[in-house]
């Protein structure tokens, strides 16, 4: 032990301490995610990390887990090293973070060298958290970066973590996929990130529904005016025949001739009415009865009228 008041010699094995520190952090190359790919630590670097180091001993010593952690992590940072990974796991185990301890172990584990001395105790101390922690292992599809769960990044692909329900999120083509898993204690759950399946295309639009019709075809007009029409010219044929009849009896007044005579006036009185009938109709129709708004071609009706010498016939398509 030093005295209270550090002599020479205890000053020279403090310093000696202290440069064996930094150079234990700057003995080998880390092989963190990420870390082999950034420029190696500068003189300034290595100084902030061995006095970092420093730091987190002393912390240690007091009892100030917490301080002593993060202290050793800064270290890392600084300079990656295993040593200091090792010593910040065991500060965040005595500390009562579980969690963070378990991943600082299992990183130190997969860095430090096959021989170094403390990798059995990081091993037992690793084995003594497993039942109490679940391992959540994610692999992302490609294309999907930036993975974090609980909101903090995802070293490798596997992490321990509380027993619980986790949130695990990354990015695919600049949009963000989430997703959440449940873990129980000592539990191993491996799930894949993988962006959400297109949506699919939209169903074609349905064909419009017909208009429903609220009053008659203009079809009746159509059929209605045609009647009219016929009706129009039958009736003068008939005026026109009758007269002609007339004059017959006039120059041999026969029962035969008056006869026919009666009954062609007769003919054309109906026929007249008919007509006259039919042309009411029609304007009826026309004015309050036919729905023209809704009207189209299969609506149009094709009418064509032939005349014979005691008959006109109507002939129409619709």
């Amino acid at each position: 032990m030093c005295p209270r008041v550090p002599t020479s010699s205890c000053l020279c094995r403090l310093a000696a301490a202290l440069l064996g520190a930094c150079l234990a952090l700057s003995a080998a190359p880390s092989r963190a995610d990420g870390a082999g790919d950034r420029p190696a630590p500068s003189a300034a670097d290595k100084r902030e990390a061995a006095k970092a180091f420093a730091e987190g001993r002393r912390a240690f010593q007091l009892g100030d887990f917490r301080h002593a952690a993060e202290s050793f992590e800064q270290a890392y940072r600084l300079a990656p090293h295993h040593a200091p990974l090792w010593n910040a796991a065991r500060a965040w185990h005595r500390a009562g973070n579980l969690v963070r301890a378990a991943n600082l172990y299992a990183q130190y584990l997969e860095e430090a060298p096959p021989h170094t001395p403390d990798r059995n105790r990081a091993t037992a101390a690793l084995e003594e958290l497993r039942p109490q922690l679940g391992r959540l292992e994610v692999h992302p599809v490609s294309g999907v970066a930036d993975v974090k769960v609980d909101g903090e990044p995802l070293r490798g692909n596997a992490v321990f973590v509380t027993p619980g329900t986790h949130a695990i999120e990354g990015v695919y083509e600049g949009k963000p996929v989430r997703e959440s898993q449940q873990v129980g204690a000592g539990q191993m759950v491996s799930t894949t990130l993988e962006p959400p399946a297109p949506a699919a295309p939209p169903p074609p639009a349905a064909p419009p529904k017909p208009v429903a019709r609220h009053g008659w075809s203009p079809t009746v007009a159509y059929v209605g005016g045609a009647v009219t029409l016929a009706g129009a010219a039958f009736t003068t044929w008939s005026g026109l025949n009758t007269l002609s009849q007339k004059s017959t009896f006039d120059t041999a007044p026969t029962q035969a001739n008056l006869d026919e005579g009666k009954s062609r006036q007769t003919r054309t009185n109906v026929a007249l009415a008919v007509t006259i009938g039919a042309a009411a109709f029609t304007g009826v129709a026309v004015v309050w009865l036919i729905d023209w708004k809704s009207s189209d071609a299969q609506d149009k009706a094709t009418v064509r009228i032939g005349a014979a010498p005691s008959s006109i016939v109507v002939r129409g398509s619709f």
